[in-house]
């Protein structure tokens, strides 16, 4: 019996946790897909890793780039 995984489910939880609040975002704004502008806001929202460190190290406030999307 094949079992079909969604693609998500190669993701490292964190990247999850990313998408689940990118898809949020997406909603918010009533869109019907999920572009990198909510991805970034997915990012920022998480508020860890890789991605929010290089934007606070390029001098950057979360808060602004947030609403600036």
């Amino acid at each position: 019996m094949w079992v079909k995984l969604s693609p998500v489910n190669n993701f490292t939880p964190r990247a999850q946790q990313v998408l689940a609040l990118a898809r949020k975002e997406a909603d918010r704004f009533n869109h019907n897909y999920v572009g990198t502008e909510h991805i970034l806001l997915g990012l920022i929202k998480l508020g860890q890793g890789v991605a929010v460190n290089v934007l606070q190290k390029m001098g950057l406030d979360l808060e602004t780039v947030r609403m600036e999307v």
